[in-house]
């Protein structure tokens, strides 16, 4: 169990050591992943979180995988969360009308044998919307506050941490090719040749 998630952290380090752009475009593109992925935006998260790293010249490729961690297997526990911290500071409904929205976000009609990969994502995504705009106003406040207050308070670590692993990475990686190039520089060669041929 340990090996794995030490495999598994060993290769996400690797993964945004080497990947494009600068430490900070490849952090905010992890961080700006964080907070949209925990917007009740279900449907079009990845597609805002690439848009915006466009426009604040962050990696797009790592900017989908934090998006990934709102799924449906994860949503009710997540957005009960959020909306519990929403609901702390500006009150609503009870969270347990909240579930049973939510339940039902995640339970789409099931697709026809006619439709293509677009029209069954369609068909989910005007589902999970139409139970979203359904909630109400009352409803919708407490869960988009919280949700905003926990995707930052999940985006600004998730920068700092990622900075650093990045940083640590790649100055690790230079190292150990500068003493690569030194350990084979033709240098090295050439001196040692133009000894022998002084002798």
């Amino acid at each position: 169990m340990f090996r794995r998630i030490r495999f598994f952290i060993k290769r996400g380090c690797r993964t945004l050591g080497r990947a494009t752009g600068s430490a900070h475009a490849v952090a905010l593109g992890v961080a700006i992943g964080f907070f949209v992925g925990w917007l009740p935006i279900v449907g079009i998260q990845m597609v805002v979180s690439v848009a915006i790293c466009h426009i604040a010249r962050a990696n797009k490729v790592v900017s989908i995988f934090p998006v990934w961690l709102t799924n449906p297997a994860t949503i009710v526990p997540i957005y009960s969360f959020n909306y519990w911290i929403g609901w702390k500071i500006v009150g609503g409904p009870p969270l347990s009308e909240l579930v049973v929205v939510l339940i039902k976000m995640i339970s789409p009609p099931a697709p026809t044998p006619d439709m293509n990969w677009f029209s069954a994502w369609w068909s989910d995504f005007r589902h999970s919307f139409g139970e979203l705009l359904a909630m109400g106003w009352e409803m919708q406040l407490p869960l988009w506050l919280g949700c905003v207050i926990v995707g930052t308070a999940l985006a600004v670590p998730s920068y700092c941490a990622t900075f650093r692993m990045v940083e640590s990475f790649r100055k690790a990686l230079h190292h150990k090719r500068s003493r690569r190039q030194a350990a084979f520089s033709p240098s090295d060669e050439t001196g040692a040749f133009g000894a022998g041929d002084e002798r």
